[in-house]
């Protein structure tokens, strides 16, 4: 099958484009020819362009085109996009539907439902644009970049498509990565017919695992509020275990500082991949606590490909992939007490026991085989239904 991936890439190169390269290899290391149309926002360096990208967000004509060439030059089976913002927009959909070439999304976060994608404001969880076919909310949180004026932009581009339908029109598949996101947009002034809907994760390279842990925990991420890793810090001053904490942000200094007289707390700093997936392989546990829904964290797929359990808070994702008392714990969100007395429950149980659990759960939902298995699927019952539709 040819697929034509396309895709809006950041600034910063973060995890959804590192998952649409990984799915490139997956894709030709299963036989498949792949085409890639790219954008990039680091292309956005003047204040015309800026201007120009901020006016065009509800509808590029110019993109379209493109797109267009771009699909006629190379004759796609399925185009499969994800990234879409800000300067493809959802003209790429109209491009794909006039050509009569099938089309999946990927939905790496809430943008649909959210301008700024998190569903997270003032470092807490925000659901106020759920009902909004226009989040005007948003605009008045200046929630996209911090300026009511940029907010304004992308919230109309959102309406606009919200009331032409044109994700439930012009979308042939919608792949969620969890059952919780999905639950996230059922609750949500945006549904999409059930039969165009799918689940398929992100997944982890298998580098092997180990049953024999270390005597450490671990933390892998950015050092900041939104993370949760204050309460885990907390928590390990409490209760004096051995916590490593892998990662630079914000808060890194202040609190380094804060610990200086706790030493079972050791700061490593940015970690290349090998050494984090030391970290990962050596761990009794990975203590993860991010305060945002998240989209599907690549911490929660590495730590099961080692083997690793997971401590999570009982919300969010971490309440659907983390399995209680299988695969690792939960505990409260926030609660630096609720995660010493979880830690405790976790030093009592099996642990050989939990880890060959958690590497189950990496055979049997996260391992490249399985992924390509899944989106192979996704793309085959697309391409069958268009035709029936077509036909």
């Amino acid at each position: 099958m040819h697929i034509a991936q396309i895709h809006n890439t950041y600034l910063d190169r973060g995890g959804e484009d590192i998952v649409v390269a990984n799915e490139k290899k997956l894709l030709e290391g299963g036989g498949h020819q792949v085409s890639q149309y790219f954008v990039h926002n680091k292309e956005i360096n003047t204040t015309g362009k800026k201007l120009k990208t901020a006016l065009s967000l509800p509808y590029s004509f110019e993109q379209k085109r493109k797109v267009k060439t771009f699909l006629r030059h190379h004759k796609p089976d399925i185009a499969h996009v994800h990234n879409f913002l800000p300067v493809l927009t959802a003209a790429v959909f109209d491009a794909c539907k006039e050509l009569n070439i099938p089309v999946v999304l990927t939905l790496h976060n809430y943008r649909l439902l959210c301008i700024n994608g998190l569903l997270y404001r003032d470092q807490q969880l925000c659901e106020k644009c759920l009902s909004k076919k226009f989040p005007t909310p948003g605009i008045q949180h200046a929630c996209y970049q911090e300026s009511r004026l940029a907010s304004f932009f992308q919230a109309t581009a959102n309406a606009v498509h919200n009331y032409r339908k044109t994700w439930q029109h012009k979308i042939d598949a919608i792949i969620f990565l969890t059952q919780f996101q999905q639950s996230v947009f059922e609750r949500s002034h945006l549904s999409f017919p059930k039969e165009k809907c799918y689940i398929k994760p992100n997944f982890a390279e298998d580098h092997g695992f180990s049953l024999d842990a270390g005597d450490y925990y671990l933390f892998v991420g950015r050092i900041a509020t939104e993370k949760g890793i204050e309460c885990i810090i907390e928590a390990f001053k409490k209760n004096g275990k051995h916590l490593v904490v892998v990662g630079t942000g914000p808060l890194l200094e202040t609190l380094k500082a804060e610990t200086q007289q706790h030493t079972n707390i050791v700061f490593k700093g940015e970690q290349n991949r090998e050494q984090t997936q030391a970290w990962f392989k050596g761990a009794k546990a990975t203590v993860f606590a991010s305060r945002m829904y998240e989209g599907l964290s690549l911490v929660i797929l590495e730590s099961y490909s080692f083997g690793t359990p997971i401590l999570a808070p009982d919300f969010g994702n971490g309440k659907y992939l983390i399995e209680h008392g299988k695969t690792g714990r939960h505990y409260k969100k926030g609660s630096a007490e609720s995660l010493v007395k979880q830690i405790e429950l976790f030093e009592q149980s099996d642990q050989g026991l939990l880890r060959r659990q958690a590497r189950n759960k990496y055979e049997q939902e996260f391992t490249p085989t399985k992924n390509l298995e899944v989106l192979e699927g996704v793309y085959q019952m697309t391409t069958q239904n268009t035709t029936q539709h077509t036909s």
